[in-house]
């Protein structure tokens, strides 16, 4: 037998009787791997060609799985997609389609696969499926299908039928809470502490949480004292390579800088603890919220963050 996997009468070798009868031999060829799936004969032709030329399905399949080339060319730029449509084979077309083929691809000569037709079947699949790939034009009749979907669903009390989609909630049936923005602002006459957007429980989100270790600092407290004095803080321990990944990834984190003392590696634990409006107070903190339907503690914090701006400039 020989080294090379052949399948036609182009020349490609001894397996041409047998195939048609005997489709086991091809894949015992290749999961022995005594043929070369992609061997090309004098004109470039491969067995996925003459397959699919010659219709079989399940032989294509194999040879694909076996990792034969899908957009191989011949010499003159056949490719086993124009043998299978100028042969008339849909269903090969089909499976080719759906492993990657390119039906863009034309020969050499500049025949692309509408040319190569024999049938009213083939033309049309073609023609949607190009269709489909380049998108539709709105006036398009071959744009809509007529066909009851879950949308309409019959009504056994009028006897009649219902669009549940005939009114879908809106922006306008928001409730007016929901819209307002509003914005929190943190005061303080001393630098902010770090604060670090990241996940510590699988069944919460990101929330932002202060440094252990920094608010001790700033507090003047002992670990011991800080966990008695205040136990309804929430204190968390995180390892310092996880801590680093997600602080470094976060979209809200802006200080690259402050993470230059963790080692992205290490396999230290690290403390943290909940900020919260109570924890701020406790820093020297004020919070304060704007929200412009309430004009006039928005004209008392703008008058703030003036003063601020004024004392950061002198």
């Amino acid at each position: 037998m020989s080294s090379s996997l052949s399948l036609s009468c182009r020349g490609l070798g001894p397996l041409s009787s047998t195939i048609s009868s005997d489709k086991e031999v091809v894949l015992y060829c290749l999961e022995n791997r005594v043929c070369e799936v992609n061997h090309r004969d004098y004109a470039g032709y491969c067995a996925l060609h003459e397959a699919c030329a010659r219709g079989w399905l399940s032989i294509v399949q194999h040879l694909l799985d076996y990792g034969a080339d899908i957009n191989c060319s011949a010499q003159d730029g056949t490719r086993p997609i124009h043998d299978a449509v100028e042969n008339d084979h849909l269903d090969v077309v089909r499976v080719l389609l759906s492993y990657g083929a390119d039906p863009t691809l034309a020969t050499y000569s500049g025949r692309g696969l509408l040319k190569m037709t024999h049938s009213d079947s083939m033309e049309r699949f073609l023609t949607d499926y190009f269709a489909d790939l380049q998108g539709r034009s709105d006036d398009d009749l071959g744009l809509y299908w007529e066909f009851y979907g879950s949308a309409v669903c019959e009504s056994s009390e009028e006897g009649g039928v219902y669009d549940i989609l005939a009114d879908p909630p809106g922006p306008e049936d928001e409730d007016e809470d929901d819209k307002r923005e509003v914005f929190e602002f943190e005061f303080s006459d001393r630098p902010l502490l770090p604060c670090y957007n990241i996940q510590v429980s699988l069944s919460q989100g990101p929330r932002n949480w202060l440094l252990l270790s920094d608010v001790l600092r700033r507090l003047r407290m002992s670990a011991r004292g800080f966990r008695q004095a205040f136990p309804h803080m929430e204190v968390v321990t995180v390892a310092e390579a996880e801590f680093y990944q997600q602080a470094s990834l976060s979209q809200l984190f802006s200080c690259p800088e402050e993470l230059e003392g963790f080692h992205p590696d290490s396999k230290e634990l690290l403390d943290l603890v909940e900020d919260s409006a109570e924890l701020a107070a406790l820093l020297g903190s004020t919070l304060e919220c704007l929200d412009d339907r309430w004009d006039h503690a928005g004209d008392k914090l703008k008058d703030k963050i003036k003063a601020v701006g004024k004392l950061g400039s002198s």
